[in-house]
């Protein structure tokens, strides 16, 4: 005799929709579509509240304005022409140019400050510090015709530095004779550099102060060879003057004496970095203003005719403050841009300071970084 199987269980059904009630008998309509829309919304919301505090963290990371704690601090001095006070509108320029200088760069936390009335504070991240050093400074540029040059001259000794920082020419001139007597005649009498016994006999050029051998005439500077390219480089900035001749070396140690500068940092439009053909390293190109770019082929036509009346090489010499950068041949009349090459413009960091130095115009005072300190 087989047991006879239980009878299903009875479920009540749904109520139908729509009646706004559940009728006595019936289930509740299901939520599982109402759960899910519920499970989506929540969901959505927590995303955005991840969202919204991803921004707020990238919010409260976003650079202030302010140096950091560890950052590199520079005290720097201004001195305006002749050692003077620089004026008020000479120390905002200043400012404008170097914070450009430096966000060119593209260094971390850029300021530049002022701090009375002849002192800045320039900070930046402290793997900054040495490229930053590199725009803190005139860039006072001008183009030069080479009248002539010495030889290469062996590792020598620079100049003294200056205890009193602000001293006029005359005065450091007057100085320099003092301390010279009869040989700073026999220096002026010079027609050409001297060599041998004439160059022995010109001693004691090695006790000058920077700021008295920049006060020499430029033929005393380019004539005796205790005037060094040590000495020559570590003239105080703006030594040379554009309206008249100057003496100055290259890397290879040679020294040029020059003609009055044809072209300056006045003239230039632009000045961008770019790396050369063929591997041929880095240079930096310069594009005029109307007027710049009239100079500047007058300046290569100017070559041209005295390499031809000459017989010698035509050559400009590209004067930074006190050093040539380069002196190229001139081979033709250049109606278009000037580049600049060679020396520390062999690196990409090279060619971007230097074209971040000269693209934003020349300072209007001399800067003098007086102290490195860490921002704390």
């Amino acid at each position: 005799m087989s047991t006879p199987e239980p009878a299903p269980e009875y479920l009540p059904p749904p109520a139908p929709p729509g009646l706004g009630y559940v009728p006595q008998g019936y289930l509740p309509p299901r939520r599982r579509g109402r759960l899910l829309w519920l499970w989506v919304t929540l969901s959505v919301v927590a995303l955005v509240a991840v969202a919204g505090g991803v921004t707020a963290v990238l919010l409260a990371r976003r650079w202030d304005g302010k140096p950091a704690v560890g950052d590199a601090a520079m005290t720097v001095r201004m001195i305006g022409s002749g050692g003077a006070k620089p004026a008020p509108e000479a120390v905002e320029r200043t400012k404008q140019i170097l914070l450009e200088r430096l966000r060119q760069l593209d260094l971390q936390r850029p300021t530049v400050t002022a701090i009375g009335a002849e002192t800045l504070l320039v900070t930046v991240a402290q793997k900054d510090v040495e490229r930053a050093r590199s725009v803190l400074a005139p860039g006072n540029l001008t183009f030069r015709l080479v009248q002539s040059m010495t030889q290469p001259q062996a590792v020598e000794p620079g100049c003294k530095a200056d205890a009193q920082e602000r001293v006029d020419r005359a005065t450091a001139l007057a100085s320099a004779k003092a301390k010279l007597g009869s040989k700073y005649d026999a220096a002026v009498a010079l027609q050409a550099p001297a060599d041998g016994d004439a160059a022995a006999a010109l001693s004691g050029f090695e006790a000058l102060t920077c700021a008295e051998v920049a006060a020499l005439p430029q033929a005393v500077q380019f004539n005796v060879p205790g005037v060094t390219c040590g000495m020559l480089d570590q003239r105080p900035a703006g030594a040379l003057e554009d309206g008249a001749q100057a003496v100055a070396c290259d890397d290879s140690r040679l020294k040029y004496l020059t003609d009055v500068a044809k072209v300056a940092g006045t003239d230039l439009a632009s000045a961008k970095p770019e790396l050369g053909q063929q591997g041929g390293g880095w240079t930096v190109t310069l594009g005029f203003t109307s007027a710049g770019q009239d100079r500047w082929t007058a300046l290569t036509r100017e070559a041209m005719d005295k390499g031809q009346a000459s017989g010698e090489a035509a050559q400009i010499a590209v004067v930074i403050d006190n050093h040539v950068v380069t002196a190229p041949i001139i081979m033709a009349v250049i109606p278009g841009d000037a580049q600049i090459s060679g020396g520390d413009l062999s690196t990409r960091d090279g060619a971007n300071a230097l074209a971040a130095t000269l693209s934003h115009g020349v300072l209007p005072v001399r800067l003098v970084i007086d102290a490195l300190e860490t921002v704390r």
